[in-house]
């Protein structure tokens, strides 16, 4: 199996585009949302296109890909830095390692403060989260509870060290 990460260019789109999709629907049991009349959840990823602070991110096992990652400016309790929007894997890959490798692969390309968040539910991604920043950061970071404003779930703060 050869993986490959890096950052998306513009070929991607289409498939982060229909992850995305494949992502939403994974979470419609956590996160009450429909789909639009054309059976369609929808995500915009204009601003991955033409705005530099955003940043998205793929793994691909051969020409397969297996997973996105899109980095946003932090927002949630952080005025700088960088906050993972949105981390998904295709269940084919689950399990494998290449989520792991994703993300760390996506948190050492913007070094600087980091917010990640989870949302109470989905007890998957804080155990995922939790072991993937403790194994970056050495397990120095922080996780509050966010309970008001526009997100709320486990949110973990931590530092990315610029590579050596």
């Amino acid at each position: 199996m050869t993986l490959e990460l890096r950052k998306a260019r513009a070929e991607d789109f289409p498939a982060l585009q229909q992850m995305l999709e494949f992502y939403q629907y994974d979470l419609s049991d956590i996160w009450l949302q429909d789909a639009d009349t054309e059976a369609r959840y929808g995500y915009s990823l204009e601003r991955y296109r033409l705005d530099e602070r955003f940043h998205a991110h793929v793994a691909l096992v051969g020409s397969q890909y297996a997973g996105l990652a899109l980095v946003s400016p932090a927002v949630v309790t952080l005025k700088e830095g960088s906050w993972m929007e949105q981390f998904f894997v295709l269940k084919r890959y689950r399990r494998t390692g290449i989520g792991r490798a994703l993300a760390l692969h996506s948190l050492k390309s913007h070094p600087g403060p980091w917010e990640v968040g989870q949302m109470p539910s989905n007890v998957a991604a804080q155990v995922f989260w939790r072991k993937v920043i403790s194994e970056q950061t050495c397990g120095e970071y922080v996780e509050v509870q966010v309970t008001e404003g526009w997100w709320q779930g486990h949110l973990q703060q931590f530092h990315v060290q610029t590579a050596a």
